[in-house]
């Protein structure tokens, strides 16, 4: 005879409802710290370089949910984006543009990347 625990059932249900609860908003924090990301590249320089304003306009997040993994991937997708980000030697139009603008605002801003999707749990 096996022992069964009483209300097993339902503490689990809603067990797995609150972490449902806590992925959504921790999916909203990623989606608003991707924002934060591209709002920093765009005040603090290195700022994203413009010529015709494509490549700022190109940029992206794409919340992904596989299994119960999650997140977002966020970038540029205009074809040339990776050449200009990497261009050390560019002397870009746009005051303050430099390369590397995506990589140096992740890490400038990657405190208040993670205060952002703490905020989002609570």
């Amino acid at each position: 005879m096996s022992k069964q625990i009483l209300g097993y059932e339902k503490v689990m249900m809603n067990l797995n409802k609150q972490i449902k609860q806590i992925q959504g908003r921790s999916l909203n924090g990623l989606i608003q710290a991707a924002s934060y990301v591209r709002y920093s590249m765009d005040t603090h320089a290195p700022l994203i370089p413009v010529d015709t304003g494509n490549l700022r306009q190109s940029w992206r997040v794409v919340p992904f949910e596989k299994g119960d993994k999650f997140g977002v991937l966020m970038g540029f997708s205009a074809n040339y984006a990776l050449f200009v980000h990497e261009n050390d030697n560019a002397h870009f139009q746009r005051p303050g543009a430099g390369a590397r603008f995506f990589e140096i605002a992740l890490d400038r801003e990657k405190e208040k990347i993670f205060q952002i999707i703490q905020n989002s749990i609570k």
